[in-house]
């Protein structure tokens, strides 16, 4: 079955990763984890991490960049057809955001051959992030 193409609200757009980018992301993923009531490693501590992991490939790290080209949401991929971390900046939630970097993943792993995309959520979040994967076609496993 053909996965629906992208649609980025106006306003934003996707744009290249960059290794610049790192600082951006780690504290969107802060601000994303803490509201759900988790963590994420210091700065250093996780960039070390991520660039060291056998399935970090840079091009599928989705940044999407709002109004002045603050990012405004990123979902971090790996090559196992796994998304790691999917994160909306609490300004940019309720546009579409999260649905098109789904839709993102979802494309760009059925074009390297993935049959399924993989993820894991907390059952209790807060943030609206089951509704979301349900909503773009994600059935729970256990």
């Amino acid at each position: 079955m053909p996965v629906p193409a992208p649609i980025w609200p106006a306003g934003y757009r996707l744009a290249p990763f960059a290794t610049a980018d790192l600082p951006a992301l780690h504290d969107l993923l802060t601000l994303g984890y803490g509201l759900g009531g988790s963590h994420v490693p210091p700065f250093k501590d996780w960039r070390a991490a991520l660039l060291a992991d056998s399935d970090f490939d840079p091009a599928l790290v989705f940044v999407v960049r709002g109004t002045g080209d603050a990012v405004a949401a990123i979902c971090l991929c790996w090559s196992s057809a796994f998304i790691k971390d999917l994160v909306v900046h609490p300004s940019a939630r309720r546009q579409g955001l999260g649905e098109a970097l789904l839709r993102q993943a979802f494309t760009t792993f059925a074009a390297r051959g993935a049959d399924a995309v993989d993820l894991k959520v907390e059952l209790d979040n807060p943030t609206g992030a089951r509704r979301l994967y349900e909503r773009a076609g994600m059935k729970e496993v256990a």
